[in-house]
């Protein structure tokens, strides 16, 4: 099939070469029939052999130096033609054939001077394009008017378009898909004064995804040093950002963290001490006390009961343990954590729990604590009611067991989408910001990522991705990979 293909690809060139033999061969018949119709049939003396140059200049062009067979054989043509016309020799014929040859060698000496030029400057082209293509950082050049001179793969890779798309294209439709400058562009202003640029942006791509991205655009100066062509140059820097980003977090979680223990351990001690006042006050006055008291006296035992799941979060969000594996059913988690939470009546449990998955290497407790704790903020998201979904499946492309936990309920504004993972970072009245953070906590150290949708009105689903093995021995030898470069 593959040499197939390679065939046709060459069909386009075949079919020119045939056509350009076509017209040399039409050129010296008809020009051999004008000689003989002029020679032997109207007996006339015209200069006919004007037209003998029209196939030694076309033979000259296409086929090089190989014309000179062509006027050879036109030479020989045109003294037979006047020897059987005339009767006799001519000198002056043998002196045309002369010229017929020497002119098609001319001709073809500069063809293929001309050609090994075009070979010369196709390869070098060539060789440029390879070395382009080999280079990591999206690579383009435009001239004066902004049209694409040349783009390499890494860029055409970014933008998800075909060289052939884009080249002699105008850069901000081919690249941007619009109709005038993009706003700011700095390419005008290098023209003018000959210098370059550099800026830092993001790139919102057709396929939804961003990219942070450093680009140079650099000037090209002909030999009068005046800027032609500007070289585009931009690097790739998400990844860079992502593990920036990564490091802030860690450093700020490190240091809630501390903060977290300390305001814990010294909170604990009071707390028991009003919780035990409180026991010891309900054990004697439950006898004696009116109602008021009694509501009071339980209003106090839930709230120190609540401040003390406050101060649990806190001291296991200072100090996430690193996780107990075993082999485990993902979809006996997400029963026990649905086990563990009250459903209202007007919520309504939609299970897809895909049968015969994998069993995966997990800390049991943290990921039911995970699903639990995504499960009761849905429920907590629809108080007029609503369905909640739960779908258990496994991702062979991205190697990954997902838990999908979706709701019908208010959805999270797109300002806070960015920020609810974020520790003392909350959208409720009376929620401290800590069990979404943990909830990521919890799956990192597992090596998997938590990542939620959400349109207000309508609804959120988070979903949670843990590894399989292979994709866990994958991650871990990138990490590697990272750390021997850093």
């Amino acid at each position: 099939m593959a040499g197939d293909s390679s065939n046709l690809r060459h069909i386009p060139g075949k079919a020119k070469q045939n056509n350009k033999l076509f017209i040399l061969l039409f050129t010296i018949i008809a020009c051999v029939f004008i000689a003989f119709y002029v020679g032997f049939i109207r007996r006339e003396a015209i200069v006919y052999t004007h037209l003998f140059y029209i196939p030694i200049l076309l033979a000259g062009v296409w086929y090089c130096k190989k014309a000179v067979y062509v006027a050879i054989f036109l030479g020989v043509t045109h003294i037979a033609m006047t020897y059987f016309s005339l009767g006799s020799f001519v000198t002056g014929t043998f002196e045309r054939a002369i010229i017929f040859v020497a002119v098609a060698y001319v001709i073809g000496l500069v063809s293929e001077q001309r050609r090994k030029s075009e070979e010369e400057m196709v390869r070098e082209r060539d060789k440029s394009q390879m070395i382009l293509n080999t280079v990591s950082e999206a690579i383009s050049i435009f001239d004066r008017d902004l049209n694409v001179i040349e783009v390499n793969g890494a860029r055409l890779k970014i933008f998800d378009v075909k060289r052939e798309d884009v080249i002699g294209k105008k850069c901000y439709k081919a690249f941007w898909n619009r109709d005038e400058i993009c706003e700011g562009c700095p390419v005008p202003d290098i023209f003018e004064t000959g210098r370059g640029a550099r800026t830092e942006k993001v790139l919102s791509l057709s396929n939804g995804t961003k990219k942070y991205v450093d680009i140079m655009h650099i000037p090209i100066f002909d030999e009068q040093g005046n800027p032609v062509q500007v070289l585009c140059d931009m690097r790739d820097l998400t990844e860079h950002k992502e593990m920036e980003e990564k490091l802030r977090r860690t450093e700020r979680l490190a240091t809630i963290g501390e903060f977290s223990s300390g305001v814990a351990h010294e909170l604990r001690q009071p707390l028991c001490v009003i919780s035990n006042t409180a026991y010891f006050l309900n054990m004697k006055l439950k006898d004696i006390a009116d109602e008021k008291v009694n509501r009071h006296l339980a209003i106090l035992d839930k709230e120190v009961k609540r401040a003390n799941r406050l101060i649990t979060d806190l001291l296991e969000f200072a100090r996430v343990p690193m996780p107990t594996l075993k082999e485990c059913d993902v979809n006996q988690i997400v029963e026990e954590a649905l086990s563990s939470v009250d459903i209202p009546p007007n919520v309504e449990l939609k299970k897809e729990l895909k049968g015969d998955l994998p069993r995966i290497q997990v800390d049991f407790d943290q990921i039911q604590r995970t699903c639990t704790n995504i499960i009761t903020n849905a429920i907590s998201a629809m108080p007029e009611g609503g369905s909640l979904k739960i779908k258990t499946e496994e991702n062979k492309e991205e190697g990954n067991i997902e838990i999908s936990i979706a709701d019908t309920g208010e959805g999270i504004p797109e300002e806070s989408r960015e920020r609810i993972f974020e520790p003392l970072f909350t959208t409720k009245p009376r929620g401290v910001g800590l069990g979404l953070a943990l909830c990521r906590r919890y799956v990192e150290v597992h090596g998997g990522e938590i990542e939620v949708e959400s349109e207000v009105g309508k609804g959120s689903t988070f979903t949670i991705k843990l590894p399989l093995p292979e994709r866990k021995a994958e991650i871990a030898g990138n990490d590697r990979k990272r750390a021997d470069r850093g």
